[in-house]
C-alpha cells in the first residue's frame, strides 16, 4: 500500500459494526430555472405522481406502474432519471421524460450507491464492484480482496472499502478505468459516510472516528470517543459532524477543522438514528423506543423539541421550505420546525413514499426560444412544417398539406406567412438521444396524425422532443393527448 495511516488515538481492535454506509440523495436547491417537486409513490407500488411543491392538489406527472421504493439513491437533472432501490433490494430508475420505470439488474447487489442518478454501483456475491449504466456502459472492478462498501463520488470517482485481516483497505478508481489511483489502510472499521460535497469520508472504529480526504485518501484526523458510535450525520458542507454514541444521551458535534468535539447537545435519551436536513437547517434524532423524534436547530445547536412521527427511509424529513414532514399511521403532517405547530395534514399521505427534488423538466419552453434569429436584409427562412409559400393566412392542420403548399407565388417572390397564434403542442417525451426519440415518434399516430421530432437546446445540450401539433386550442390538443393513451403534457407555443 502507498501509505499507512497511523492513528495514535484509535485502537486497531476489531469491531462488529459492519453496517452499510449512511447515504442520502444530493441536496435540494432551487434557482430561477428549477421547480421544487415532490414524488409520491405508493409504498407497495402503483400510481406514482409528481407534484410541484407545495401544491399537492394537482399532479404534473403520473405513471400507473410506479415502483415500490425503499430508498432513493440520487437524481440526474440532465437525463430526468431517479435512481432508487425497491423493496426487494433491486436497483432501478424512473425516467420522468419517457414515463418509464426500469429495473437496472436482477442480480442481488449490496452497498448500492449513486452520485448522479444514472450510474448505479453495487457489490456482487463475489465481492466485485459493478457499475450499471442505462446506455450500455456497464463496468466491473475486481479488488484484491472482496469489496465491502462503495462510495460513488460527485466527480465520477469511486472509493471502494474492503476488510483485510484486522485492517480496512481503501482504493480509489475512476471508471471505466480499473487502475487504482490511490490507496490507504485504516484500522478495522465499520460504518462509513461521505459528505454531500464529496470531499471527505468518515469511518467508525471501535473507539471513535477516522476521517479521510477523498482527493488523495490522506488522513483527515481521528477523534477519540468514550464509546462505540451508533449514528453519525455530517452537515451538507461537511464542516461539522453530529455523532451519537452507545449509552451517551448527548450528541457530540465534531468540528472538521479542529478535529475534535467542540459542543455537546444534551438529549433526554441516547438516539438510535440521525437524519440531516439536505439544506443543513435541522437535524432529526430518532427516539430509542417511541415513534417520535427530536428536532435540533443546526445554526445554534439547540434542541427545539420533540415531535410524534414514525421513522422510515423517507420520512420524517425537512421539506424544501423548512417544514417538518412527519409520518403518521395514515397521514403525513406538515409542521413548523421552530414552533412545532401543525400547518397542514396530507390525508392518506403515509401510504406513499416521499421524495423531494428540484428540476426544470416539466416547465414549458417560452414561445420565442426556438424562433430563428433574423437580421435586417436577410431572407426569411421557411419552416417545412409550418410555413406556406403563398401569402394565405389560412392555418394548415398538423400532418396535412394543401395544394397552396406547392403553388408558386403570384408575384414571383416568396412572401412569409403573416404571424399567427402560437397554439398548443402535445409533448410525449424529451430525450437526449435522437435515435431513441425517432423510435418513440414512429410508434405514435393519433387520428391519422404522426408524431414527429423537433430539436431544441437546453443549457447548451440538444434535446429531442416527440410532439404533435400545434393546435388552435388547448382543448383540441388535450383531446389528441387523451386519444394517444400515453403520458403527455401540453405547452403553449409551436414545437
Amino acid at each position: 500500500m502507498r501509505r499507512l495511516i497511523a492513528l495514535a488515538l484509535i485502537c486497531a481492535a476489531c469491531t462488529n459494526d459492519k453496517a452499510t454506509p449512511d447515504s442520502a440523495p444530493g441536496p435540494i436547491t432551487q434557482t430561477r430555472s428549477t421547480d421544487v417537486l415532490l414524488l409520491r409513490a405508493p409504498r407497495r407500488g402503483g400510481l406514482a405522481r409528481v407534484y410541484t411543491y407545495p401544491r399537492l392538489d394537482s399532479a404534473v406527472w403520473t405513471d400507473s406502474a410506479g415502483p415500490a421504493i425503499d430508498r432513493v439513491l440520487a437524481f440526474d437533472p440532465d437525463a430526468g432519471t431517479i435512481a432508487f432501490v425497491d423493496t426487494r433490494g433491486l436497483p432501478g430508475r424512473i425516467d420522468l421524460r419517457m414515463s418509464e420505470v426500469r429495473t437496472a439488474t436482477r442480480t442481488k447487489l449490496t452497498s448500492l450507491s449513486s452520485a448522479n442518478g444514472t450510474d448505479i454501483y453495487g457489490i456482487d456475491s463475489k465481492g466485485q464492484v459493478l457499475r450499471l449504466n442505462p446506455n450500455g456502459g456497464d463496468w466491473k472492478f475486481k479488488p484484491e480482496v472482496p469489496a465491502r462498501t462503495v462510495f460513488a463520488q460527485p466527480n465520477g470517482e469511486l472509493i471502494v472499502a474492503a476488510n483485510k485481516g484486522a485492517q480496512t483497505v481503501l482504493w480509489k478508481v475512476r471508471p471505466p478505468d480499473d487502475v487504482v489511483e490511490d490507496s490507504a489502510v485504516l484500522p478495522l472499521s465499520g460504518r462509513g459516510v461521505r459528505t454531500q460535497v464529496g470531499d471527505r469520508l468518515y469511518f467508525t472504529v471501535d473507539s471513535g472516528l477516522v476521517g479521510i480526504k477523498a482527493k488523495d485518501l490522506s488522513p483527515a484526523g481521528a477523534v477519540k470517543l468514550p464509546t462505540r458510535v451508533v449514528a453519525l450525520a455530517p452537515t451538507p458542507s461537511g464542516d461539522r459532524l453530529y455523532v451519537a454514541s452507545v449509552g451517551d444521551s448527548a450528541l457530540s458535534v465534531i468540528d472538521r477543522y479542529t478535529e475534535s468535539s467542540q459542543t455537546d447537545i444534551p438529549l433526554p435519551e441516547p438516539p438510535v438514528e440521525l437524519r440531516m436536513d439536505p439544506l443543513g437547517r435541522y437535524l432529526l434524532a430518532r427516539f430509542p423506543k417511541a415513534d417520535s423524534a427530536w428536532v435540533i436547530a443546526i445554526g445554534t445547536n439547540r434542541l427545539v423539541g420533540a415531535v410524534p412521527t414514525r421513522w422510515d427511509t423517507d420520512l420524517p424529513a425537512v421539506t424544501p421550505d423548512g417544514l417538518l414532514a412527519l409520518l403518521g399511521a395514515k397521514d403525513v403532517t406538515l409542521m413548523g420546525a421552530e414552533k412545532l405547530d401543525v400547518k397542514s395534514t396530507v390525508a392518506g399521505g403515509a401510504r406513499d413514499f416521499w421524495y423531494f427534488f428540484a428540476w426544470d423538466g416539466f416547465r414549458p419552453r417560452a414561445v420565442g426560444l426556438d424562433q430563428p434569429v433574423t437580421f435586417p436584409g436577410d431572407s426569411a427562412p421557411l419552416d417545412s412544417l409550418t410555413a406556406s409559400s403563398t401569402a394565405s393566412s389560412t392555418p394548415v392542420s398538423p400532418g396535412l398539406r394543401t395544394s397552396a403548399d406547392t403553388a408558386p407565388p403570384s408575384s414571383g417572390t416568396v412572401t412569409p406567412t403573416p404571424p399567427q397564434s402560437a397554439g398548443f403542442t402535445v409533448s410525449f417525451a424529451a430525450l437526449l438521444s435522437e435515435e431513441k426519440a425517432q423510435q418513440v415518434a414512429s410508434s405514435i399516430k393519433v387520428n391519422g396524425i404522426d408524431a414527429h421530432v423537433v430539436t431544441t437546446t437546453t443549457a447548451g445540450s440538444p434535446i429531442f422532443r416527440v410532439v404533435i401539433g400545434p393546435f388552435a386550442t388547448r382543448e383540441e390538443a388535450d383531446k389528441v393527448g387523451r386519444a394517444s393513451k400515453r403520458d403527455y403534457w401540453i405547452y403553449e407555443g409551436s414545437p
